[in-house]
C-alpha cells in the first residue's frame, strides 16, 4: 500500500505534541508490512537525523507573514503551508500510483484542490479545529484588530476543514469528541479515534509515593507556542494567584517557550517559576506532587498527560482536557470545569496524601497497556485497508 502522507514540517525533532503524534505515527505505521510511505513536508528549523526509512520529500521552511493570507481563502496556516513550492512538488508527486493521500492536520488541506476526484484521502485530526480555531477567537484577550483577525481566521478554518472532512474518505481523530464532532461535520464517512502513544519510560510497578517530603509544588509541562496555550497559562496564572500563595503551593511552569514572554510572567506573578527550553522536564515532574492541564481552551489530546502519569503524578485538570484519557474525573484526578475552580480544588488537595496517591496509582495502572505506538500502526493500517469495516 502506498500512501502520500502531507504534513507540516518534518517531525525530527519532534519538540511539541504535534510534532511527537506525526513522528509516532509515521514511524509505528512504516513498520506494519506492505507499507510505503513518503512525506511532503517542510525542512524542520533544526533538523535531526534519524528516524523511520522512508521516502522524505522535505522542500523549504515554513514562510512567516500571516497578515498576507487575510484576502486569501485559506486561513494563514494552510496559505503559508500549501505555499508556490510545496504546490510545485505536490503536483510532480501526484501522477504517481497512490493507495491514500494522508492530510496530516487540517492546515495541509490546501492540497485539496490539486487532488482529482479518484484519489482516496484520509483526513488525519490532530484538533477539531473548527471548534478550537471559534473557541480561541471567542475569547476576549488581545486588541481589537487581533480579536477580528482570529475570528476571520476562525471563520476560514471551519469552512475549509468542513470540505476537508466531507471530501474524505476516512477520519481519525484524536479524542472522542472530536470524533463525535466529526461525525456531525461529515456524516456517513468512516471515522475512527487513534489516540497517541507514549514513547518513554512505562513503569511496570506501582508509582513513586507521594509523601509530606514531597514538595508542594504544582508542575505545568508543555510548549507554549501557539496562542491558545500562552492564553491558557495566563489565565491560569491569573486564577491561581490567591489560592496558591495563601496555600504556600509553588508552582513550577517549564517547556519550550519564547524565554522572554516567561522573564515577563516571572515579573508579573513573582510567587510562580518559569522555566524555559530545558534538557528535560524530568527532574521538574520529580519534585511536584501534581501535574497541571489548564487548557481551557483548546483541543485535541493532551500528551502531558502521559509524561505526568508515567512519572507517578496524579492530574489536576480542566475537565474538558481530560477526553481520551482513561481516568475518572471524579475520583482519579482533580478536575474542574474552569481555571478558578481548578486553582481552588488545587489547593484543598495538595495535602491530601491519600488522595494523590490513590490518583497517581490508578491513572498508571489505567494508562500502562493503553499507549503503545506499536498498537497505533496496526490500528492505522487496518483502517486504511478496510475504512468500510468502521461504519458503525
Amino acid at each position: 500500500m502506498r500512501c502520500l502522507w502531507i504534513t507540516r514540517q518534518d517531525p525530527r525533532p519532534a519538540d511539541s505534541g504535534e510534532l511527537i503524534y506525526t513522528l509516532g505515527l509515521l514511524r509505528s505505521l512504516a513498520a506494519q508490512p506492505g507499507i510505503e510511505l513518503t512525506v511532503l513536508a517542510h525542512k524542520a528549523a533544526k533538523p535531526t537525523e534519524g528516524g523511520p526509512e522512508l521516502r522524505w520529500e522535505l522542500h523549504g521552511t515554513i514562510p512567516s507573514g500571516r497578515l498576507k493570507s487575510l484576502p486569501a481563502k485559506l486561513p494563514g496556516d494552510a496559505y503559508r503551508l500549501g505555499n508556490p513550492l510545496q504546490r510545485e512538488v505536490l503536483a510532480r508527486l501526484l501522477p504517481e500510483t497512490w493507495d491514500w493521500i494522508i492530510i496530516d492536520q487540517a492546515a495541509c488541506a490546501w492540497a485539496l484542490d490539486l487532488l482529482g476526484p479518484e484519489q482516496k484521502v484520509m483526513y488525519l485530526a490532530h484538533n477539531h479545529e473548527a471548534s478550537v480555531r471559534k473557541q480561541v477567537a471567542g475569547d476576549r484577550g488581545g486588541s481589537l484588530p487581533m480579536r477580528m483577525a482570529l475570528k476571520w481566521d476562525s471563520w476560514k478554518y471551519g469552512r475549509m476543514e468542513g470540505a476537508l472532512a466531507r471530501r474524505a474518505n476516512l477520519i481519525s481523530a484524536i479524542t472522542p469528541r472530536d470524533a463525535d464532532a466529526f461525525a456531525l461535520d461529515a456524516p456517513g464517512v468512516p471515522i475512527f479515534v487513534l489516540k497517541p502513544g507514549y514513547g518513554g519510560e512505562i513503569p511496570q510497578g506501582p508509582p513513586r509515593p507521594i509523601t509530606a517530603e514531597t514538595p508542594r509544588q504544582v508542575v505545568l509541562a508543555g510548549a507554549f507556542e501557539w496562542l491558545a496555550k500562552r492564553r491558557n497559562l495566563e489565565a491560569f496564572l491569573q486564577a491561581a494567584a490567591e489560592p496558591f500563595q495563601a496555600a504556600k503551593i509553588g508552582f513550577q511552569v517549564v517547556g519550550k517557550a519564547d524565554p522572554a514572554w516567561f522573564t515577563a510572567l516571572a515579573r508579573q506573578y513573582p510567587w510562580a517559576s518559569f522555566q524555559a527550553n530545558v534538557p528535560s522536564v524530568t527532574p521538574f515532574l520529580d519534585q511536584a506532587r501534581i501535574g497541571l492541564i489548564p487548557e481551557a481552551l483548546g483541543g485535541g489530546f493532551k500528551l502531558k498527560a502521559l509524561d505526568y502519569i508515567f512519572r507517578g503524578l496524579p492530574l489536576a485538570s480542566v475537565e474538558a482536557a481530560l477526553s481520551g484519557v482513561p481516568v475518572d474525573p471524579r475520583s482519579e484526578a482533580i478536575a474542574a470545569p474552569d481555571p478558578e475552580s481548578l486553582a481552588e480544588a488545587v489547593a484543598a488537595k495538595i495535602d491530601d496524601l491519600a488522595f494523590l496517591n490513590h490518583a497517581a496509582g490508578k491513572a498508571l495502572e489505567n494508562c500502562r497497556s493503553a499507549f503503545h505506538w506499536e498498537d497505533r500502526g496496526v490500528t492505522l493500517a487496518r483502517a486504511l485497508e478496510n475504512p468500510q469495516a468502521l461504519r458503525p
